[in-house]
């Protein structure tokens, strides 16, 4: 890797770490810690490999991989601002444009230790990097939900 994809990559884990969606479906089981953490190395190669993408584009990436790997539909705007958030620092690095990168860079909050691993990060095959199947057998239901004691669990919306 670039110094400047590796500065993206750190850049990727410390917007994520942030990140409510991801954290909470982690801390929720809904997919283990090790794909959050495989997750930064994938969007980085993801937006590496695909030069030209727009904050939509990223951002359907993003959801794509919180539903296929954390069973979770995300409903609200995060994963458009996530996707904004990750164009800008990529702009930025690609540009080498150092003094607004370190400006930017100090109006995100620091990495969460939640997403810190005392393993390496294992780095992404370019064969993994956006595959779209067709050929998907999963039968997909709306996302079924339920009252608890004022809790709702949200239901996969996946049949297993």
């Amino acid at each position: 890797m670039t110094d400047a994809k590796d500065f993206f990559l750190s850049v990727t884990q410390r917007i994520f770490s942030n990140w409510t969606a991801l954290r909470m479906a982690v801390e929720h089981g809904m997919g283990a810690k090790e794909r959050a953490v495989e997750f930064c190395p994938y969007i980085t190669e993801v937006m590496y490999m695909n030069e030209g993408l727009n904050s939509s584009e990223i951002a359907s990436e993003l959801e794509d991989y919180m539903d296929e790997h954390f069973n979770t539909e995300l409903q609200d705007d995060s994963a458009t601002q996530v996707a904004e958030e990750l164009l800008k620092f990529y702009r930025y690095s690609v540009e080498n444009n150092a003094s607004v990168l370190a400006a930017e860079l100090e109006k995100v909050p620091p990495l969460q230790s939640w997403l810190v691993t005392s393993e390496p990060v294992r780095k992404v095959r370019n064969t993994d990097v956006m595959e779209n199947d067709s050929s998907e057998d999963d039968e997909e239901t709306p996302s079924e939900m339920e009252v608890i004691d004022e809790w709702t669990e949200v239901r996969s919306r996946r049949k297993r």
